[in-house]
């Protein structure tokens, strides 16, 4: 069985929202061995949303659809699966006293309006919502069997554990969702390592993605079982990790914070950040985990030169003979940070974000990170493209994943951020 989810709102076509339901519903039904195929967002367009959802159900044999199923003038996908059947739509007087019954049991009077989500149309039925006021529809056109929750995630969630997801009869196979994280490569040398496991039409079917300044390869197994799935899963894992070696975070939900903050963790060691162009973001990214308060001491954001001397003790004929973004600063500020602080190790930032401040020796986006630990300092030049945002998370990312090879002892060029 493959599936199509439609997901409806201008919110989501104009960028204002992210759609999270669609990834959601993927997860869920691969679970249970359906593929989705496609992925459809739709404005708040009666006909368009139609249209939508009338193709969708003769490519696939299952269609979700969330959104627009509120009280309010746009929402239109009731009235847009109608027509999409070929009927008319009334309402349904189960639903209204579900609605009516809603509202008391919150203690709220009911607007008028909100009889509007009791229609249901004539080809289709209602599914209940126990968790809001707009009851889900049900109907079949064509081979596909149709479902439609609404947008709120909570709703749409529930909708699909206690409605669609016990009546989906379990299909033969299992598709099973892997992915491994990296960092300190382009997606082209990723790609390039890992070609011959990239072939289209291959089990398990293996691609590459960039997001926040990783690149990641997608491992998708199909089998009959899950456990033969996990088999084939498991082993397209151990020969990415092996072809990609130390350039490998981890899997699954693991970001580079987690990993640094895992292995500093297991050697009960701490750490402490000096940060200059990336403003404490390092120091952010660390604390996001609950819990890094095991190994994160804290942190000194010394944007000004005059910080940097007197809390960080960077000598100021060092920043007057090579300047703030310089090698010799970093390892200073590094140096001086785990002094202060009392930390094992410390990782400092200095450089130029943009989208002004650059010069010909220092054009916008160079970049000098420092490391100190026990056993000595190291520093790390390099020119990062893009915007000052991109900049500044390559930076902090970078800086971090110096920290993570050293705890790994592992070799990491100094060209390579």
């Amino acid at each position: 069985m493959n599936a199509i989810i439609i997901s409806v709102g201008t919110e989501l076509t104009s960028g204002q929202t992210l759609d999270t339901n669609s990834a959601y519903l993927a997860r869920q039904l691969a679970a249970h061995g359906i593929a989705t195929t496609e992925h459809i967002t739709v404005g708040d367009d009666r006909a368009a949303i139609a249209d939508a959802i009338g193709l969708a159900a003769t490519l696939a044999e299952l269609v979700i659809v969330t959104g627009g199923l509120g009280p309010t003038e746009d929402d239109l996908t009731r009235a847009a699966m109608a027509d999409a059947l070929g009927c008319s739509f009334v309402e349904d007087s189960a639903c209204m006293a579900e609605i009516e019954e809603f509202f008391r049991r919150i203690n709220r009077p009911m607007n008028a309006i909100n009889r509007t989500q009791a229609f249901v149309p004539t080809a289709g039925q209602a599914i209940t919502n126990k968790v809001g006021t707009a009851p889900g529809l049900y109907a079949r056109l064509g081979k596909a069997e149709i479902f439609v929750t609404p947008g709120v995630p909570s709703e749409m969630e529930w909708m699909f554990r206690n409605a669609i997801e016990p009546r989906l009869a379990r299909q033969d196979g299992m598709i099973l969702h892997r992915i491994v994280h990296t960092f300190g490569a382009g997606e082209s040398d990723v790609g390039a390592k890992i070609a011959d496991l990239m072939k289209r039409g291959a089990n398990p079917l293996v691609g590459t993605t960039v997001a926040a300044g990783m690149v990641s390869v997608r491992i998708i197994a199909s089998a009959e079982t899950p456990e033969q799935a996990r088999k084939l899963g498991d082993e397209m894992v151990a020969q990415v990790r092996g072809r990609l070696g130390a350039i490998v975070i981890g899997e699954g939900d693991v970001t580079m914070a987690t990993a640094v903050g895992e292995l500093l963790r297991s050697r009960r060691q701490t750490v402490a950040t000096a940060e200059s162009c990336t403003g404490g973001l390092i120091g952010k990214m660390l604390t996001d985990i609950a819990g890094s308060s095991d190994y994160y001491l804290g942190g000194v954001v010394s944007y000004s030169n005059r910080i940097k001397t007197q809390l960080l003790d960077v000598p100021e004929d060092l920043l007057i003979q090579h300047g703030a973004v310089s090698e010799p600063v970093a390892g200073a500020m590094a140096e001086g940070c785990r002094r202060r602080l009392g930390s094992d190790w410390a990782i400092s930032v200095t450089g130029v974000a943009g989208p002004g401040g650059g010069t010909d020796s220092k054009p916008v986006g160079t970049v000098c990170v420092g490391l100190a630990g026990a056993d000595g300092t190291e520093t790390y030049k390099s020119v990062l493209p893009g915007t000052r945002e991109i900049v500044r998370l390559r930076s902090a990312l970078a800086s971090m994943n110096y920290l993570r090879l050293r705890l790994q002892n592992s070799q990491f060029p100094k060209s390579n951020v």
